[in-house]
């Protein structure tokens, strides 16, 4: 199949604005800091939590396609391994929320709190800080390793052993799912539930997930969007691939409602006092908040992903990506602010919200950078991929 072009330059205003916007947001967490330095630890743990999120996306969805041995994704999986080549990236300044601020965000860490509180008392198994930054590493360093074999089996597939490398690539998959399922519930756990530590929630891992792959996809719909407009992938990708990815936006933001609902049903009915504390408080002090996530991740998707002509037209693709990745940090942010600001007597979406709109901008900027400079320096096309042919004429 002939493509126009056949690898991505990384040059032009896409890296310069890149850069440019990467700039802003670093200004605008030094402005957060400035302001409170309990605000810039949970301004910069919600950034770092969501691009990370965004990036392990990629190790999901190329391991289900291996797995299954599945063609959808094929013509453009170069862009999922891309946004997982931001794994070290996260690693380093994911770190600093965690580690550097885990005194300023995590109230388990002090020892003084613990022994005065017989709940966390008799969590101390768990929530210790030599297993919590020793887990940390073991969690990156999973999730390395995936994007690293994952990326060394799809060269090999793309090659005239291809078809050899695919079926070794099955088995490969089955045992990433399973690592993968472990890790981002256990950093769901720790990272993020933690930090209400007399909170719990048995399917929180899962509630994580749900928001880390549908914003993946979305991110890649707007990259296929983008470099199509530029003419790549031309003869590889059609409506029917725009059709494909709208219909896994739509799928999975109604899957991330029915993990949002059931968590805040089992909640609400069991009126349980540890468990109900999390969503009093989001109700009363961030209620605008509170409904504005649901409509940003669910309502607001749902309506306009909803008819078959939506899905194959770029502008409203365009419309829900940008819903659905402001959605998943409006989510996140929802998570992390509430308990710590509570604690710590903050009232209220500190820097009303334009500071974390500029934060968001900037990491989605340094992301994109890094993404964009990895497609780069790889074909962009895996014509030679067994399943390519399959998934370059799909169907809709």
């Amino acid at each position: 199949m002939e493509v126009s072009k056949k690898n991505y330059e990384f040059t032009g205003s896409i890296k310069t604005i890149s850069l440019a916007l990467a700039v802003v947001g670093a200004i605008a967490f030094g402005m957060s800091f400035a302001m409170n330095a309990y605000v810039g630890w949970v301004d910069l743990l919600v950034a770092m939590l969501y691009v990370t999120t965004i990036s392990i996306s990629g190790i999901f969805v190329l391991s289900v396609s291996g797995v299954i041995q599945a063609s959808w994704s094929t013509p453009y999986k170069r862009i999922f391994e891309a946004m997982m080549s931001f794994i070290p990236v996260s690693f380093i300044l994911l770190a600093i929320p965690v580690i550097m601020g885990a005194h300023s965000l995590y109230e388990w860490t002090h020892k003084e709190v613990v022994a005065n509180d017989p709940i966390l008392s008799e969590k101390t198994a768990w929530l210790n800080e030599p297993r919590f930054f020793v887990t940390y590493v073991i969690i990156f360093a999973i999730w390395f390793f995936l994007s690293v074999v994952i990326r060394r089996f799809s060269d090999k597939m793309d090659s005239e052993n291809g078809v050899e490398a695919a079926k070794k690539f099955v088995g490969f998959s089955a045992i990433s799912l399973i690592l993968f399922a472990l890790t981002v519930s256990a950093a769901a756990f720790d990272w993020v539930m933690s930090l209400e530590p007399h909170w719990f929630s048995t399917i929180f891992g899962v509630y994580i997930f749900a928001g880390t792959f549908v914003s993946g996809i979305a991110f890649t719909t707007l990259v296929v969007i983008y470099l199509k407009s530029k003419g790549y992938f031309a003869g590889v990708i059609t409506d029917n691939h725009l059709h494909d990815l709208g219909k896994w936006m739509f799928g999975m933001s109604v899957f991330w409602a029915y993990i949002w609902i059931s968590q805040y049903l089992l909640i609400w009915y069991a009126n349980v006092p540890e468990e109900t504390e999390y969503y009093v408080l989001r109700h009363h002090e961030w209620g605008s908040v509170f409904w504005i996530n649901l409509a940003l991740n669910f309502v607001l998707p749902f309506f306009v992903l909803m008819t078959r002509g939506a899905k194959r037209n770029v502008k409203v693709l365009r419309v829900a990506c940008t819903i659905i990745l402001i959605g998943h940090f409006v989510d996140l942010y929802l998570m992390v602010a509430p308990k710590v600001f509570e604690h710590h007597e903050i009232h209220g979406l500190a820097g009303a919200g334009v500071l974390q709109a500029l934060q968001l901008i900037g990491v989605l900027g340094l992301f994109t950078f890094v993404v964009f400079r990895s497609l780069s320096k790889r074909k962009l096309v895996p014509s030679q991929d067994p399943t390519f042919a399959e998934g370059a004429h799909l169907h809709q």
